[in-house]
């Protein structure tokens, strides 16, 4: 049984810390402390209708035991009368945090009256992270439309952000329609990206031949394969391993091993093959996964940092750091971007433009010729964060062209770009 959670000291705080409209302060006018003293009323506000919504949740937890547990009945009932009086001061606490939350002016008759058809009373919250009450922000602005102004702003910025996220290809015609482009020209360049490696990439004719040709192409990048089940173990297990540790994980072996089952770490057949991770040492971690098992049909991709672990490092989740986040999010485009070209090389094209990433935090952007870089929306330093998927090495230099030394080095053709770069450059 989960431990109780105290109120917090809601209750205690003093109601004549607030404006009232009868103290001689001007009603009109919202100093910088007491915007902060309703910000601070609105995030405990949130608190207390999380621990309300834990507290529900405890006690149908309750309840289910109850009823299959009748011989812990005395026990249950116990639990059920202290997480009542629980609940009642969490209530308790609410109302009185929200009628001092009127009496400042955040929630007051006059926006109530108005039906709410805007929603302009309701919090507002900024990309970074704060929440700003819109009476206060209308307040200190000085003008009504400010708050109806900076929601939509917001609502457009998000709106747009998904669309590149999940439909990049409306975001490349617009593109092109904008710059005068015909749209027919970037398909002639991925028709030629797809004509000047089909025959290469057609000879590999199972994930197995894929890996292989990629430990050639780079042999720094260290190339694990799982079932699903034995990711999700191995996941949670990150945290607690040392970075770059191996002891757990199916190593690939080349095809004779795969066949002979051969050598002393375990060995995961070709057809069973559903998740792919590729690790460069302190560098990156990226997850592809594969649907169905076996298949050469990447369904999801993520990158993570090499010190990340838990149950949401997989080719569906998201890093905690800003760097991996911009990154999974251009993946996401990229993989479209492949399996648009060509769905059976789609696999292929997406593991090398992921080695590509081995040089993120050495190598400078393409056009500023630098390695960091502000990035004004989040107010980060990040590095090139961008690679080009549109024009590959194969556009540039066909891997059968290189000498053998360089044939290794072909995926370093790709471009890199910060983020405020890459609007111009792919």
């Amino acid at each position: 049984m989960m431990q109780q959670i105290q109120p917090g000291p809601v209750a205690a705080t003093p109601a004549a810390s607030t404006n009232h409209p009868d103290s001689g302060a001007p009603a009109v006018e919202a100093p910088p402390k007491q915007v902060a003293t309703a910000m601070e009323r609105l995030s405990r506000a949130a608190r207390l209708i999380a621990d309300i919504r834990i507290g529900a949740d405890r006690l149908l937890e309750a309840l289910f035991l109850a009823a299959e547990s009748p011989h812990q009945s005395n026990k249950i009932i116990q639990f059920l009368v202290k997480e009542e009086s629980v609940m009642r001061q969490y209530f308790q606490d609410l109302r009185v945090l929200g009628k001092q939350l009127e009496d400042s002016g955040v929630l007051n008759g006059s926006l109530k009256s108005r039906g709410n058809s805007w929603g302009l009373h309701m919090p507002l919250v900024c990309p970074d992270g704060a929440v700003v009450a819109y009476a206060w922000k209308r307040q200190l602005a000085g003008q009504a439309g400010a708050s109806a102004v900076d929601r939509t702003r917001l609502a457009l910025k998000a709106f747009t952000d998904q669309k590149r996220r999940f439909f990049p290809h409306l975001e490349d015609e617009a593109f092109c329609i904008d710059r005068g482009l015909v749209t027919a020209k970037k398909f002639r360049g991925s028709q030629g990206l797809v004509t000047g490696h089909r025959d290469l990439l057609n000879k590999e004719g199972s994930v197995s031949d894929i890996i292989t040709n990629l430990q050639l192409m780079a042999p720094d990048v260290r190339i694990f394969t799982y079932q699903r089940l034995d990711w999700l173990k191995r996941a949670s297990a990150l945290s607690t391993d040392h970075p770059g540790s191996s002891s757990n994980e199916h190593t690939y072996q080349n095809s004779n091993n795969l066949r002979s089952g051969l050598g002393n770490t375990v060995v995961l057949a070709a057809d069973q093959i559903a998740v792919i991770e590729l690790l460069v040492p302190s560098v990156f971690r990226a997850v592809v996964s594969l649907h169905p098992a076996g298949s050469m049909s990447p369904e999801a991709v993520a990158f993570f940092s090499t010190d990340e672990g838990g149950n949401y490092v997989h080719s569906r989740g998201l890093s905690v750091f800003h760097v991996f986040k911009h990154i999974t999010g251009h993946a996401d485009k990229a993989l479209q971007y492949f399996q648009s070209v060509d769905m059976d090389i789609s696999l292929s094209l997406l593991l090398r433009w992921i080695c590509s990433y081995r040089t993120l935090f050495t190598d400078a952007c393409s056009k500023c010729q630098r390695l960091l870089m502000m990035d004004k929306s989040l107010a980060l330093v990040l590095p090139p964060v961008h690679r080009t998927y549109q024009i590959t090495s194969a556009t540039k230099t066909s891997p059968n062209q290189l000498p053998s030394s360089d044939k290794s080095q072909s995926c370093d053709f790709i471009f890199a770009y910060h983020i405020g770069c890459a609007a111009d450059d792919t």
